[in-house]
């Protein structure tokens, strides 16, 4: 505790320039090196164990690949040995007379030489049978691939052959019947006379596939360019290898050779160093074939990403503390001076001086700063003026306020005297004329008030309807049809009437003959649809409904366009206005609104609704 206590008392007497750049040193170096330090270790575990999975996966590879050939292998040891006509062959006796032996040999030669060709997969076969107690065989020279057991009886994997396994795959051979100047893996399998109990061992039959073959294999599977891929048999020797001259040599005694015999399990990967170089090495028994697959790879071509990855880090985090030092070291040079600048201009803005401006010419975080303070102090003197005039303003809309409410009272008044004159004088006509326009007026001002309910939306609609039809002769009829359910729900004053003054002006007028509107109310879910339809000329119901869309025509549709916003702006942007055509002639706008029924509940919908 006291030591901190000391620490923090140290700083303290420290200059603010000094401060700045140690706080700023250790706010950033050291987290930056915490971070660094953290993603190397996690990112070299992470490509340590993705470097070993992908090498085991191609080891994996490797071994289904050995086994995927010695199957094919063994397949065409099956194809020629369950070939009918062979089959008949080593179920006879042995032939009594030399025909008989010519006779045989050509038949088997004849099968056997069909199965010398390379097969689906492009690996050329080269089988060879040997027949047992045919030294007569050796008589004749027209047949390599036909032989006796006698030709075989010292061979080791002759003598190792087991009596009842499906196949024997043997060590290296160097053929001489099969042909080929390099080594070659043997599948070899016994024969039996599957139609003669009596025969029961007939010969041997070999498949050959050149080394060359499998160390293609070999080279393609590798992990890296330079790594190298070998097959090892239970005593060390080199099966297979890209290397020609390590075929057939035994490494036993190589350092990393003991490591695999003493290694846990049928894989495994470790590093070592070999010939003066550090080097993955990777490993997999083959059980069913007694191999092991032995992978060797250059540390550095499989770690090439993580040493870029290091080597980038050191370079980024010594710029980032050279960068970062040097801006704590400019940071806490010029810091100080602005501020002093900005406390002694506040100073003059307490004293109630607003007319002085921080002049300020580096450009820097402070430029906008002292901008938004020169601003800051031009609008504080700007609303001390507006102040005085807004008292002013509003003693001006009070005496307006009380002026507006005499003037619906006189305009009722000289309304109603009109109507008495009108009865008095036995003119029906401008009496209901008159009130209508009362009434009209009426809904209109509503008391100043800007949502009103949709009986008396619909009734200042009606009013309006009432008037005009005096105006048109009976021209025009109109109808109105309201679910009682409706009246009691809100609306925006001054909807309708717009609207059906647009269908008599641009649909009704310009047509001959007699007109109609059209109002129908009906509640729908928590929504309420009121059409007006007409039986006008008509319009193209798309463009109207583009034109409320796009702002810049609202000079155009200033009325359905006012009415189309009022509307949005109380309720939402999902209710409005929107047109549609009808079959025959005329036009129809629905008008679609909530279903909310008290002033308060209207304006909580508002909010709710601009708040999403």
């Amino acid at each position: 505790m006291f030591p901190r206590l000391a620490l923090l008392s140290g700083m303290n007497r420290i200059s603010l320039k000094y401060r700045l750049l140690l706080y700023f040193l250790m706010l950033v170096i050291l987290p930056t090196t915490i971070i660094s330090v953290t993603i190397y270790n996690q990112s070299y575990h992470t490509i340590t164990e993705n470097i070993n999975t992908s090498v085991q996966t191609n080891l994996n590879m490797v071994e289904m690949v050995l086994l995927k050939k010695i199957e094919e292998m063994d397949e065409a040891a099956n194809s020629i040995y369950l070939n009918p006509d062979m089959i008949d062959r080593l179920s006879s006796d042995r032939p009594s007379d030399q025909v008989d032996f010519v006779n045989e040999l050509a038949t088997l030669n004849k099968i056997i030489d069909g199965y010398d060709l390379p097969n689906r997969s492009g690996s050329r076969f080269i089988p060879t049978l040997y027949m047992l107690n045919r030294p007569e065989y050796t008589q004749y020279n027209f047949s390599r691939n036909v032989g006796s057991t006698s030709e075989i009886e010292d061979e080791k994997w002759y003598a190792k052959l087991p009596p009842k396994a499906q196949y024997t795959i043997s060590s290296l051979q160097a053929p001489s019947k099969a042909g080929g100047s390099g080594y070659s893996i043997r599948l070899a399998k016994r024969l039996f006379g599957l139609k003669n109990v009596t025969i029961p061992f007939v010969g041997v039959l070999t498949i050959d596939v050149d080394i060359s073959e499998f160390a293609g294999m070999l080279d393609q599977l590798k992990p890296s360019v330079n790594s190298s891929v070998m097959i090892l048999d239970g005593q060390a020797n080199v099966l297979v290898s890209p290397d020609l001259s390590m075929i057939g040599r035994s490494i036993a005694s190589a350092p990393y050779v003991h490591d695999i015999i003493r290694g846990v399990g049928q894989t495994g990967t470790f590093e070592q160093s070999i010939s003066g170089k550090e080097m993955l090495v990777s490993y997999r028994e083959i059980g069913s074939l007694g191999w092991t697959v032995v992978s060797m790879s250059p540390v550095g071509d499989l770690n090439g990403k993580l040493i870029a990855f290091r080597r980038t880090m050191y370079i980024v985090l010594v710029l980032c503390m050279v960068i970062a030092a040097l801006i704590a070291v400019l940071l806490s040079n010029n810091i100080t001076n602005p501020i002093r600048k900005f406390i002694k201009s506040m100073s003059y803005a307490q004293e109630g001086n607003y007319d002085i401006q921080i002049q300020y010419k580096r450009k820097d975080e402070f430029t906008q700063l002292f901008s938004q303070y020169n601003v800051m102090l031009k609008q504080t003197k700007e609303l001390i003026k507006r102040l005085y005039f807004s008292e002013n303003k509003k003693k001006e809309a009070e005496l307006q306020a009380l002026q507006a409410q005499i003037n619906p009272h006189f305009l009722y008044n000289t309304l109603d005297s009109i109507n008495w004159i009108a009865l008095r004088h036995n003119v029906p006509d401008v009496s209901h004329m008159v009130t209508s326009l009362s009434d009209f007026f009426r809904y209109s001002l509503n008391k100043g008030k800007n949502i009103i309910s949709i009986e008396d939306e619909i009734r200042q609609a009606e009013s309006y309807l009432s008037i005009q039809k005096i105006r048109f002769n009976d021209r025009l009829g109109y109808e109105i049809h309201a679910e009682p359910e409706v009246y009691g729900y809100q609306a925006v004053k001054l909807i309708l009437q717009p609207l059906v003054e647009n269908a008599l002006i641009h649909g009704i007028e310009r047509r001959p003959g007699n007109g109609y509107i059209a109002i129908t109310a009906t509640k729908r879910g928590d929504r309420i649809e009121i059409d007006i339809e007409d039986n006008g000329v008509g319009a193209d119901s798309e463009k109207l409904n583009a034109m409320l869309r796009d702002e810049g025509n609202q000079d155009k549709t200033f009325g359905i366009f006012n009415v189309d916003q009022r509307i949005k702006q109380v309720f939402g942007p999902e209710f409005g206005i929107e047109y549609r055509n009808k079959d025959e002639p005329g036009l129809i706008v629905t008008v679609t609104l909530p279903a909310t029924t008290t002033l308060v509940e209207a304006k909580d919908f508002a909010e709710n609704d601009h708040s999403r």
